[in-house]
């Protein structure tokens, strides 16, 4: 059954015959100054929400960002055959890039990684709140402040890597390890392809060459001839295998690489003969 609503009681005025509806639909419903309260608080709660959500968010993204380490700018540095070159980085730390060799720096935002690509490097670490991370093959090296040398040997996969601290102490880890390995100041680790690491005493000549010198210590031919080829372009070849087991030792200047080239037979039993295409070779005399 429809239930019919009655007008109210108070009288209507000839006028306006729905003036008594009127007053009491204005009883009912809230006015216009309450609708605008209610308006303003609704806005404000809506306001305090998207700011606490947006607060949230960036703090999310923040810890996200924090943990992913992401690399905000990376650059290249890169010598020519006898050439070596140092950088100075953000921090102040120090890469010194020997002959022929490549790093890419990526500068994280909680830590700074630099990757050997080829060559050699010394690496002088300021101490600073981001952590210094090398990389060098399968060889990752975490810096706790100090000197040291990192050398890559791609066509030694026995010796793949060789690390050379002279000051301080690093951790050396590879993905084989179990865990890293802490060297200290006058030690060297070789790693292998493989992974592998054999720790040893730091030989005089690991790193001499960041001071402008070749020090030989009872060292065989081959082994200077080898080191000699990665500062010039033109081949220097052995022409007899026992001549490569002859051994010299001395301190030299790695700017006068030539003359030491030329200096040979008076130290040791060779003859050295210059071809025009500036190749070298070195025969028994």
């Amino acid at each position: 059954m429809k239930r019919r609503v009655d007008p109210p009681s108070s009288p209507a005025t000839p006028g306006d015959p729905l003036a008594a509806f009127k007053e009491a639909l204005v009883g009912h419903y809230p006015s216009k100054d309450a609708l605008l309260k209610q308006a303003r608080a609704y806005g404000q709660r809506r306001r305090r929400r998207t700011i606490g959500s947006t607060v949230a968010a960036i703090g999310v993204l923040t810890a996200a960002l924090w943990t992913i380490d992401p690399a905000w700018q990376t650059s290249q540095l890169a010598t020519r055959i006898g050439e070596r070159t140092t950088w100075t980085l953000r921090d102040g730390s120090t890469i010194q890039l020997n002959t022929h060799s490549v790093a890419v720096v990526e500068n994280h935002l909680r830590s700074q990684r630099v990757i050997l690509e080829q060559g050699e490097a010394r690496f002088t670490v300021s101490h600073g709140w981001r952590k210094f991370v090398v990389q060098a093959g399968n060889a990752t090296i975490l810096d706790i402040g100090t000197v040291f040398n990192v050398r890559r040997l791609p066509d030694d996969p026995a010796r793949a890597v060789d690390i050379a601290v002279l000051e301080g102490e690093v951790a050396v880890s590879t993905p084989t390890a179990r865990q890293a390995v802490s060297l200290l100041a006058g030690r060297t680790i070789e790693v292998s392809g493989s992974g592998a690491m054999t720790e040893r005493a730091m030989h005089p000549d690991s790193a001499t060459w960041a001071d402008g010198r070749l020090v030989l210590d009872g060292t065989p031919l081959r082994t200077l001839v080898a080191e000699l080829q990665r500062y010039r372009v033109a081949p220097i070849r052995l022409r007899d295998e026992d001549v490569g087991a002859l051994r010299l030792s001395g301190d030299f200047d790695i700017g006068r690489l030539e003359p030491l080239i030329d200096a040979l037979p008076a130290m040791l039993p060779v003859a050295v003969t210059r071809l025009p295409d500036g190749t070298v070779t070195i025969s028994k005399r």
